[in-house]
C-alpha cells in the first residue's frame, strides 16, 4: 500500500527489522486504520494472508475506532475532531 502521510519517510536510522519489531510497526497499523475509518479502502485477501502480516491486526484496530465512534453516532473522525474542539 502506497504512503498517505503527508511529510512521513520511512527513517534512514533503523532498519527495516527494529521498525517492524517497535513502536513505527505500531504507528503504522494505527495510522492505516485511522485512514480505513475514513473511507480508504481495504486490500483484498484472505484470512489466512491478513494473519501473517500487518493486516489482521489493522482490521482489529478499525474495527475498534468504528465502534468507538458508531457507541458514540459519530460517522467518521471528522465528526471527532468537530466535537473535541
Amino acid at each position: 500500500m502506497d504512503e498517505t502521510r503527508s511529510g512521513w519517510t520511512p527513517s534512514p536510522v533503523f532498519s527495516s527489522m527494529p521498525h517492524a519489531m517497535g513502536r513505527g510497526s505500531r504507528e503504522d497499523i494505527v495510522w492505516e486504520a485511522l485512514e480505513r475509518v475514513d473511507g480508504k479502502p481495504a486490500p483484498t485477501m484472505g484470512a489466512m494472508q491478513a494473519a501473517m502480516g500487518n493486516e489482521a491486526q489493522i482490521r482489529l484496530v478499525t474495527d475498534v475506532i468504528r465502534r468507538y465512534l458508531d457507541a458514540r453516532g459519530m460517522r467518521d473522525l471528522g465528526q471527532l475532531a468537530a466535537r473535541a474542539s
